[in-house]
């Protein structure tokens, strides 16, 4: 009877110890596991923030070109606020870089609010020897002319139209009487006369896919009345900058004619006049449209989008489209 007394007084002993061990164990993954689970946090906010802060710059840097020393530190300093601004403790570590002329690179890195450490603090990793850890993430943002898109309106600017100079003008559709006083010779020595013509638009939208690397075929629309859908699609349109293309040359006739497309332009639609439909059209001095007119008032501007939809490689015509590309 001792002797099973005593084994049984052993046996205790030791799963007492196996427990504490294994309690030991458990303990120590979970304080492994919050540690990691704060380092994940660490990671997603400085990726936010060094997302933000690429996409901030890029805007910037499109619209007035980041060439010079004074411009590049305020684009760091730009950097900064938008990492900061993403980070818990409102501390982050951030190095800007321009990889190329139209493109930055945004570094994070943790930093302690506190302290001014570069690294995150660990809480209770030290019982294992660590005390902190270094984490850091990146982000690169790209900007460059539009290549291909879908064309807000189902049209092609004539490239003599095309203008900077925040000028509002009427910019009529070919085949108008008056037309726009300005034409050119395009690489091919063919006479391309100002304004704008139609785009082949088979849905019927007054909408069209269009890309610098394929011929545009033109509208099998002819005379001074609006293709099917335009009216409707335009009258969306009123007062908003959209992208639109340019046209450099031009080839074929009819329905088989074709624009070779140079790149997209932001124009902002302040006014139009045609058969049936005008708006705005006698607002701006030296830029009315009525009567025999037929075509849009508006003036090129620089714009610089975040959509998706378009991707760059277009010529620089002041319209810049921005892209995570890393």
């Amino acid at each position: 009877m001792r002797r099973l007394t005593a084994r049984l007084s052993d046996e205790r002993g030791a799963v007492t110890i196996l427990v504490a061990v294994a309690m030991v164990v458990v303990l120590s993954c979970a304080a492994l596991a919050i540690d990691i689970a704060r380092l994940n946090v660490e990671r997603a906010e400085l990726q936010n923030g060094a997302d933000a802060a690429a996409l901030a710059v890029a805007q910037s840097c499109a619209a007035t070109p980041c060439t010079t020393a004074a411009a590049k530190a305020a684009a760091a300093a730009l950097a900064a606020t938008y990492a900061d601004a993403n980070a818990g403790d409102g501390a982050s570590g951030a190095v800007t870089t321009f990889p190329t002329a139209n493109s930055v690179r945004v570094t994070t890195s943790a930093k302690d609010g506190s302290t001014g450490a570069g690294s995150l603090a660990t809480v209770f990793a030290p019982v294992f020897g660590i005390d902190s850890l270094e984490v850091g993430q990146s982000a690169t943002a790209s900007w460059g002319g539009p290549a291909a898109g879908e064309a807000a309106l189902a049209l092609a600017f004539a490239p003599c139209v095309f203008r900077l100079d925040g000028a509002v003008q009427v910019i009529s559709m070919h085949g108008d009487s008056g037309g726009t006083a300005c034409q050119t010779t395009s690489p091919s020595g063919q006479l391309l006369p100002g304004g704008f013509g139609w785009l082949n638009d088979p849905l019927g939208t007054c909408r069209a896919k269009v890309d610098i690397a394929k011929p545009a075929p033109v509208s099998g629309s002819t005379g001074v009345s609006l293709p099917p859908g335009c009216s409707t699609q335009l009258s969306k349109l009123g007062g908003t900058t959209v992208l639109l293309p340019v046209y450099s040359d031009k080839g074929g006739t009819g329905s088989g004619g074709w624009y070779t497309i140079s790149g997209f332009a932001a124009f902002q639609v302040l006014g139009w006049n045609f058969p049936g439909m005008s708006w705005n059209n006698q607002t701006y001095a030296g830029a009315g449209c009525k009567g025999t007119c037929k075509g849009l008032i508006g003036k090129f501007v620089r714009f610089v989008s975040l959509n998706d939809a378009f991707t760059r490689g277009g010529t620089d015509l002041g319209a810049s489209i921005i892209t995570l590309t890393d």
